[in-house]
């Protein structure tokens, strides 16, 4: 019974004279790369008891040891170079790990051993992400605000910061406008700049919270569109219109063209033809593309449209000044507005009109068949007959005469003569009013 007091004494006195060490800290980066980069990962250990490091090492997310000292290792074809690095402050341990050429997400594990009066072993593990980053850049004219955005693909977690800078130096608040949209798998920063006179280049850089940054630059190509419309031209007139595209980057995707209302002109539809009359020069960055109006019939404006990304145009607007040009009928009838009037001349002159009728008949045949209608008329009255118009009367009179008094034949030509020259008449003021409306 005495022995197991004593050793249970000497157990107590082993725990109280090895103490957990105390304020031991090991800290592993992680890093994103674009693939086929090379990946560094390092590895620092702190404490401040008096510790010491006993051993290190590196291994592979198989667990397969890289290597414990500095040089040059490969391990399942992979390159790997470990370095140290210097120490600072109570640091036991501070190296890193660089392995090359990545093409797939890894996870590497630094492992130490660290000993006072007893041994304690700490190891911890860093990430390496193969990631994507996507500039999109834009197109635009003067005086215009425009967007720029980078999309960060194939990390994951959302411990990542974005960063905006031009020429090295981080961009100024309030001389911009930046958002961002951060899901689980794609990070997409956007940067807005307003009033662009001339080209512009952005640099967005994406940081993880572990460590480990990529970035990119997006650019802001300036452009100009001169637009070439027509004035002064007549409806019916052939005319063609064109916008030229001057200091792009890169050729166009495509050109649209719409009209006034909104509506795009597609292919060649029926009296439009687009075309591109002068394709993209490098260098000079210019392109021209025209759109040829068969017959124009109102003034209109065309909008040209220069598609460098989906959904997306700089835009040129081409003006179209049509003069209305009516025809000559009915130009004098707009003008004189006396349409009405004139027919009332024509027809109240009844003196021009029958030397007029003389004239065109080369004889009396006017003032005879005037003559000869006041006869009918009067006979018709004596009879007794007062029903239609003169014409009728002349018909009416006729026919009393053959009837009631028993016409003979004479009488019954001269009615039918009557009417014939009566027919006459009226064909010749047709023809008459016909002669003096075209010298009108």
């Amino acid at each position: 019974m005495r022995q197991y007091k004593l050793l249970l004494a000497l157990t107590l006195t082993v725990i109280t004279l090895n103490p957990a060490l105390s304020a031991l800290t090991m800290t592993v980066s992680s890093d994103m790369v674009f693939s086929g980069e090379a990946a560094t990962l390092t590895c620092s250990v702190s404490a401040d008891s008096g510790e010491v490091l006993s051993f290190r090492q590196w291994k592979d997310q198989s667990g397969d040891v890289i290597g414990k000292d500095p040089g040059t290792f490969t391990t399942d074809g992979v390159i790997y170079t470990i370095t140290d690095l210097g120490l600072t402050g109570n640091e036991l341990l501070n190296w890193k790990l660089v392995s090359a050429s990545v093409t797939s997400d890894k996870q590497l594990t630094c492992f130490a051993l660290i000993s006072a009066e007893a041994v304690e072993v700490v190891e911890d593990s860093g990430r390496v992400e193969v990631v994507g980053l996507t500039p999109v850049n834009n197109v635009t004219t003067s005086g215009e605000n425009s967007s720029v955005s980078c999309i960060l693909t194939g990390i994951s977690g959302s411990d990542v910061q974005v960063e905006w800078s031009q020429g090295g130096s981080p961009l100024s608040r309030g001389s911009h406008l930046e958002s961002k949209d951060f899901t689980e798998t794609d990070k997409v920063a956007v940067l807005t700049v307003p009033d662009i006179t001339s080209d512009q280049t952005y640099t967005c850089t994406f940081t993880g919270e572990a460590g480990g940054s990529v970035s990119s630059t997006v650019k802001i190509d300036h452009v100009t569109i001169t637009a070439g419309g027509a004035s002064g031209v007549d409806t019916g007139t052939r005319v063609t219109l064109s916008c030229v595209l001057e200091g792009a980057d890169s050729a166009p995707i495509e050109t649209n063209w719409f009209r006034s209302d909104g509506s795009a002109i597609t292919g060649r539809e029926s009296g439009f033809s687009p075309y591109t009359s002068a394709t993209f020069k490098e260098g000079l960055g210019s392109q021209t593309d025209s759109l040829i109006i068969e017959s124009v019939n109102k003034s209109e404006n065309f909008t040209c449209c220069f598609v460098f990304k989906e959904g997306d145009c700089v835009e040129g607007v081409a003006e179209l000044d049509v003069i209305v040009v009516e025809d000559e009928e009915g130009e004098g009838q707009e003008g004189d507005g006396q349409e009405g009037g004139g027919e009332g001349d024509v027809g109240g002159s009844g003196d021009d009109l029958d030397n007029d009728i003389g004239d065109g008949l080369g004889g009396e045949t006017g003032s005879e068949s005037s003559d000869n209608i006041d006869e009918d008329a009067d006979q018709g009255d004596d009879d007794g007959t007062d029903e239609g118009d003169d014409d009728d009367k002349d018909l009416g009179s006729s026919g009393d005469n053959n009837t009631d008094d028993g016409a003979d034949e004479d009488d019954l030509g001269n009615g039918a003569s009557n009417y014939w020259r009566k027919s006459v008449w009226m064909w010749a003021s047709s023809f008459a009013f016909i002669l003096v409306t075209s010298r009108i």
